[in-house]
């Protein structure tokens, strides 16, 4: 043993290495000289049972592939953090309570009981012991990487709103998005077959067999949501555990670290899209596990997504969204207030609408085009500009700025001429080329539908048809938060018409 492990100890040690050890209570100062003593001091003096919450929860974890010995480490600190400052005895204590990496770190200074767990810890026959030098490793072999591993309380919220069955439905049941999906690991099978893949989100895990079925070697299905419990349930069902393993966590957290080796895997594969793109913050997730696990010749599917920005004009369908007609007359009464209550969350949010194809008053162009495979977090707040020519019909004031995405799996990772890609032909893309879908109000429905910011049209009186619009698209990430979104869009015409102007808006959970 090194001089290393000798100081820092396994967490699963003996018991009989120690005859006599120097343990202080969970919830009091006093001293005990044994982990039974102590288990039994607990429910003597406090009415806590340690030996069993912890049997428990780690049985539990087990399931989500989560280290028994780190869930230990984190029972115990949080306890003593919880009663440091004469607290009561905290009682409902799940795996969720225990979701937070900070929770690694000892509490109290030279912690014996933190080291002494290991024989009343249900043994994961997959996993070798770990060590506190262990996790300090993971910590410092990143890179540069910025992890910010921290669960926020919005990410619990986040997580929490894919545990129901009714999202998942709503996101299988979308055609466009899983047969596109399908399609491209059916399609091009080399990039799968005999591989390590990791799937980012994994919600029910029909990636995951998508590509078990054409014969990935490993495939880890990571999701933080409880979703995870019913996914590694229906992995079973259809006979892949021995190739799928779902994990519970997100990519970042020490416990998945610990579980998929750096650069070990071949391809990332990750359905992360949200309204406008980059809503919820999922991308974020996919450019961190592509940092620590994908090997240095590794793939990312998809590996291109542009967004894409059209003007409307359209008074009889913007007065459709604002409500105006149905509030005009409620079964014989006036209730035109209610367009102002029911419109008014426009003047400051997003709008996600299935956006008739007609009322775009100008071809949609491209203003940022993403290459996943190399894109950086920081790259997620960007200006794109664009110019637009009006659409050569009579033009009312411009109503809202249209923004939609392509998304790509290209075979190759050269380039093709993305910018001026025609999202009607997405369709039509075949391999060897790759596979494409679009979300723009002339393809097919998505669940993605467009992301609408709806403008004064007051900003845009004088347009004339075929003008020349000229502008930019702003996107930058809300304060701290990862998930929402600021969008915010500048214009100016050239022509014969007059008009500039600004518009922003949010989307945040």
């Amino acid at each position: 043993m090194s001089d290393t492990e000798s100081e820092v100890g396994s967490i699963v040690e003996d018991a009989s290495d120690a005859e006599e050890l120097d343990l202080t209570c969970l919830f009091c100062p006093k001293q005990l000289q044994s982990v039974p003593s102590l288990f039994k001091h607990g429910i003597e003096e406090h009415g806590f049972d340690l030996e069993t919450k912890l049997k428990e929860l780690a049985s539990q974890g087990l399931a989500y592939s989560l280290l028994p010995e780190s869930i230990g480490i984190k029972l115990v600190n949080y306890l003593r953090q919880q009663t440091s400052n004469g607290a009561p005895v905290p009682t409902a204590i799940t795996l969720d309570t225990l979701d937070d990496d900070k929770l690694m770190m000892p509490v109290m200074e030279d912690d014996a009981l933190l080291f002494s767990l290991g024989d009343f810890i249900p043994e994961d026959p997959k996993e070798k012991a770990v060590n506190y030098q262990d996790l300090e490793n993971l910590r410092l072999d990143l890179d540069g990487v910025d992890l910010n591993v921290q669960a926020k309380e919005g990410d619990k919220r986040y997580f929490d709103s894919y545990k129901a069955a009714g999202i998942h439905r709503e996101m299988i049941e979308d055609r466009v998005r899983t047969q596109s999906y399908r399609k491209f690991i059916e399609s091009f099978p080399h990039f799968f077959k005999d591989a390590t893949i990791l799937d980012v989100g994994c919600g029910t895990g029909i990636l995951s067999l998508f590509c078990a079925r054409v014969g990935a070697k490993k495939v880890y299905a990571v999701d933080a949501s409880p979703i995870a419990a019913t996914a590694s349930k229906i992995v079973a069902l259809n006979g892949y555990s021995n190739v799928v393993q779902v994990i519970q966590g997100r990519v970042e957290d020490d416990s998945v670290r610990k579980l998929i080796q750096k650069a070990s895997v071949d391809v990332i594969i990750s359905e992360w899209m949200g309204y406008g793109l980059l809503f919820e913050g999922m991308l974020d997730s996919v450019l961190k596990a592509r940092d620590l696990y994908l090997k240095p010749d590794g793939h990312v599917f998809p590996n291109y997504c542009t967004l894409c920005v059209a003007p409307a004009a359209d008074k009889a369908w913007s007065t459709e969204q604002r409500g105006e007609k149905f509030w005009k007359e409620v079964e014989g009464f006036n209730f035109a207030p209610m367009v102002k209550l029911a419109s008014g969350a426009w003047e400051n949010e997003i709008a996600v609408l299935d956006v008739p194809d007609k009322v775009l008053a100008g071809q949609p162009v491209v203003f940022k085009t993403l290459d996943i495979k190399n894109l950086k977090v920081p790259d997620l707040n960007f200006v794109g500009n664009f110019e637009i020519k009006l659409a050569n019909r009579d033009l009312g004031p411009i109503d809202a700025f249209i923004i939609y995405f392509d998304t790509f799996f290209l075979s190759s990772e050269q380039l093709s001429d993305l910018d001026t890609f025609d999202s009607n032909k997405c369709v039509d893309m075949e391999p060897p080329e790759g596979i494409a879908f679009s979300t723009s109000p002339a393809s097919t429905l998505t669940h993605w539908q467009q992301a609408v910011l709806f403008v004064d049209p007051a900003q845009t009186i004088g347009l004339e048809k075929g003008d020349i619009l000229k502008g930019s698209v702003r996107y930058s990430k809300i304060g701290d938060s990862n998930r929402g979104i600021q969008v915010q869009v500048n214009w100016d015409s050239l022509g014969g018409g007059s008009s500039r102007g600004t518009v922003t808006r949010e989307m945040d959970n």
